[in-house]
């Protein structure tokens, strides 16, 4: 529904939140005011307010304009918008994003940009002034069902229909108005379209702006505040870092995603690779740290040569990867493993693809790296650095055998992917008719009911532990569930024999050996542990 706000009403950080305690000068106190819609509309138009290169280009859905429109038309918050004024002579930047926005006016000196916000002001110049920018700028407000439409979704266009650009140009409007008042029913609809022209005339946007701050400062700022809707990264600031140099971080980031596809690097975040680019630049991975880009940027050769030194390490990174059939870097469970992995390859330390490779499943089924912060990682590639790779391949958490037995199956955590990564590595095979089965393709099924794994307390436990779950390809799924219902799975493993001739070795490819007497948790420890001892002897 049209009026649900779109960003929360709480606001977006208070100034005794920010303080800061270093040598810089401290940032002046923030300057909130409150604005009206049509005065923010001619700051964009005079190209007084900005959108900075560096910021993310239009990203919302023709429901997200929409909504913003409903609350306005409501009366809800939208929420204030966090600005910075700028100088021309500060330098910082070297374009702007325009589209629906005006291109810059060199004439203007003295400007605020856009940190927080850009998003919903772009939707409200679009739709209110610049409407011919884009189709999802061209909406309508329907003064009958009043709701807001896009034009593309209206069959036509009629009397009682008000384009959202003619809100503040009074011609238009008037226009709009006289149309209206034709209408049968005008004397009903036409306090309707007034009453939506006042409220976007009289509608009021929080602004706040910072004074005399540098760029660590504003990363300061977004490093403390919580900011709901869209907010800004540590990515989005190294992009205006790098924007005074030859080099060109938007574009390099884009290399890289195009380099990786179908390797086990896909999907690679600007976030990670913004944290190898501080690492092979010396540097910490903390956002505090990570502005020291800047310096290094306005050096004659840019960031050339920390590029080249991470896109080779990033190499080395899919080559190993690929030994655990991954796909894409999604599957590495943690981000700090990937850090780690990364930094393994830079600083080319002395210690075998086999220790690593030990490193990466005991870490996983450890679950060692939750919660870790990111001054770990800092260290850790401090002593990678000096050449001291045993304290950062240490595992102190414990891992029990019968970890699979004992855990259930949630998409995401590590346990489940690591898991899976095993039972690829393992190559299976379906229990039934012995075919290959891929763990992208194949379906689960389960090899104890809920009945069946009932425990020595007299409880059932959860079918969907990761022991219990096996890969079948479709057609020996549908099989199985028909046979579950009058079969042991002595029996399923003998109808494996009787159609293969080779069922110990089929039913061994995913960690099942040859059912005896034992009970079924017997069988999913015993699974368990055969499956851990194969990357973990």
């Amino acid at each position: 529904m049209l009026g649900t706000p779109v960003i929360s009403s709480r606001p977006r950080w208070s100034v005794s939140r920010i303080k800061f305690t270093d040598w810089r000068t401290p940032v002046d106190n923030p300057e909130p005011r409150a604005q009206y819609l049509n005065v923010v509309l001619r700051q964009i138009e005079r190209t007084s307010l900005r959108i900075p290169r560096f910021q993310r280009h239009f990203v919302w859905t023709e429901r997200d304009v929409l909504e913003l429109l409903g609350s306005i038309q409501k009366g809800y918050p939208i929420g204030s918008v966090l600005t910075w004024k700028v100088d021309v002579s500060d330098d910082y930047f070297a374009g702007y994003r325009e589209i629906p926005f005006p291109a810059a006016e060199d004439s203007v000196t003295s400007f605020e940009v856009i940190l927080d916000g850009a998003q919903r002001l772009s939707s409200l110049f679009g739709c209110l002034r610049n409407s011919a920018a884009d189709p999802i700028y061209e909406v309508y407000y329907d003064v009958h069902s009043k709701d807001f439409s896009h034009k593309s979704s209206l069959r036509s266009i009629e009397p009682w229909h008000i384009p959202m650009d003619s809100l503040f140009d009074s011609r238009r409007f008037l226009e709009v108005q006289s149309r209206i008042s034709d209408l049968d029913d005008s004397d009903e609809l036409l306090p309707r379209a007034l009453e939506l022209y006042s409220t976007f005339q009289d509608y009021q946007i929080p602004i706040i702006a910072l004074s005399n701050a540098v760029l660590e400062d504003v990363v300061e700022v977004f490093r403390r505040v919580n900011s709901s809707g869209t907010p800004l990264s540590s990515v989005d600031f190294v992009r205006a870092l790098t924007w005074r140099s030859s080099f060109d971080l938007e574009e390099t980031f884009e290399e890289f995603a195009e380099r990786y596809q179908a390797t086990p690097l896909e999907g690679l975040t600007e976030d990670f690779l913004i944290r190898c680019l501080a690492i092979t630049s010396g540097l910490s991975i903390d956002s505090r740290d990570i502005v020291q880009l800047k310096k290094l940027s306005n050096r004659a050769q840019g960031l050339a040569s920390e590029v080249v030194a991470m896109r080779s390490a990033l190499d080395k990174m899919a080559v190993f990867l690929d030994r655990f059939n991954i796909t894409s870097m999604r599957e590495v469970p943690y981000e700090i493993q990937r850090l780690l992995l990364f930094g393994i390859m830079h600083f080319d330390v002395n210690v075998s693809a086999e220790k690593i490779e030990s490193w990466f499943w005991r870490s996983t089924f450890a679950e060692e790296h939750q919660s870790k912060p990111e001054s770990y990682v800092t260290r850790s590639m401090r002593e990678m650095q000096k050449g001291n790779v045993a304290p950062v391949l240490e595992v102190r958490k414990p891992i029990e055998f019968d970890l699979f037995a004992s855990r259930p199956r949630r998409v995401g955590s590590a346990v489940t992917t690591g898991f899976d990564l095993l039972l690829r590595k393992s190559h299976p095979r379906s229990l039934l008719s012995g075919k290959p089965v891929s763990s992208f393709e194949g379906m689960h099924g389960i090899l104890f009911s809920r009945s069946m794994l009932e425990r020595e307390d007299g409880h059932a436990t959860n079918t969907g532990l990761l022991a219990n779950l096996v890969l079948l390809n479709a057609e020996d799924a549908a099989e199985w569930r028909r046979l579950q219902e009058f079969s042991t799975v002595a029996d399923l493993f003998n109808v494996c024999q009787d159609s293969t001739g080779e069922a110990e070795a089929i039913w061994l490819s995913q960690g099942l050996r040859k059912p005896s007497d034992e009970s079924p948790m017997d069988l999913l420890r015993q699974r368990s542990e055969e499956l851990l001892n194969r990357v973990m002897p």
